[in-house]
């Protein structure tokens, strides 16, 4: 699953969120730069929150959060939001 959205107006910047639920692989790229990259065979929490700072002179506070259910979650849907200063841009289901 993957998908792009993009941050800033005047400084704009492409966010990419890949993610695996069969391998467990996760990557969010910011203009083609890895901003965060795992590997998750195992996880207790239902909701994993991503965080992290987009721009230089522009700055936008970027939030994705990836929700899972408690049980065989690699094989149901799971949602993904994404935030820019605390507005959801981006929704969807893994």
């Amino acid at each position: 699953m993957k998908f792009n959205f993009h941050v800033g107006v005047q400084e704009r910047h492409e966010v990419t969120f890949s993610f695996s639920k069969f391998w467990g692989s996760l990557s969010i790229l910011v203009d083609g730069q890895p901003v965060r990259q795992e590997l998750r065979v195992l996880s207790v929490e239902l909701v994993k929150r991503y965080e992290f700072v987009v721009g230089q002179k522009e700055r936008h506070s970027v939030l994705i959060e990836k929700e899972r259910k408690l049980l065989f979650a690699g094989f149901r849907p799971q949602q993904i939001r994404a935030y820019v200063d605390g507005h959801l841009v981006a929704e969807h289901t893994a």
